[in-house]
């Protein structure tokens, strides 16, 4: 399961890269570390509003669902949905058809275990830009949106360093994303996987990171780790 981000990116810079503007600026913060187990808002890009940076709570719940996003979370984790489940999931696969949407990030985080130690990883642009995450999301009675993460099992070449999974978020640069927001979609996992995808690269950072309270100024810079064969991913 993905349940961390990064959004490291100055709220201009990413209205420049992805050519949108935020509807309300105010409430963008930079954060080198947003951890979705707690209740967090994330910038995304609707399918019928591609000009608009708008905000959705990350963790989908129901389509006017009226009660606490807690209570769902207990119930089922949808910080990420796999591509895969998504039909067999009658609340949600709807979404998939006429609710997608991109999520706006500069980094995530896999783990890699190793030796009976677990590593985590820091995965990024290889421009340093920010880009998007696959998403769906659902609008709530109170006119909240909220949102999860699209997964795949689509072959990508960091997915070596996430071996206690078999998925992996489904990541564009701004100058594609417009393909998974598209009517016009294949849904099928031949069409999805003709999307042109974003140039990643990787690199170990400090086990502090799985200390949820913990987040200081070095925690996204590069870690050694004498004993580990791979170190950045590139």
């Amino acid at each position: 399961m993905f349940y961390k981000l990064s959004n490291t990116t100055d709220l201009l810079d990413i209205e420049s890269v992805f050519n949108a503007q935020f509807k309300y600026p105010f409430l963008y913060n930079s954060e080198p570390i947003i951890n979705g187990l707690s209740e967090q808002s994330l910038p995304i890009i609707r399918m019928n509003n591609p000009h608009v940076i708008e905000y959705a709570i990350w963790g989908m719940l129901p389509q006017n669902y009226t009660d606490g996003w807690g209570s769902f979370q207990n119930l089922t984790n949808t910080l990420n949905i796999s591509l895969h489940q998504i039909n067999r999931l009658e609340w949600i696969k709807s979404s998939l058809i006429n609710q997608r949407c991109v999520v706006i990030v500069s980094g995530f985080f896999t783990s890699y275990l190793y030796n009976g130690e677990v590593y985590p990883f820091y995965v990024y642009s290889k421009n340093h830009e920010p880009f998007a995450l696959a998403g769906v999301y659902s609008r709530l009675s109170d006119g909240f949106m909220t949102v999860s993460l699209i997964t795949s099992t689509i072959e990508h070449k960091l997915k070596h360093v996430h071996n206690l999974g078999q998925d992996f978020p489904i990541c564009m640069n701004a100058d594609d994303y417009d393909d998974w927001l598209s009517l016009d979609l294949d849904l099928t996992t031949d069409g999805i996987e003709k999307i042109k995808r974003e140039k990643l690269k990787a690199h170990t950072i400090s086990k502090e990171f799985y200390k949820n309270d913990i987040v200081f100024e070095s925690v996204l810079e590069p870690a050694h780790y004498s004993d580990l064969p791979i170190l950045t991913i590139i």
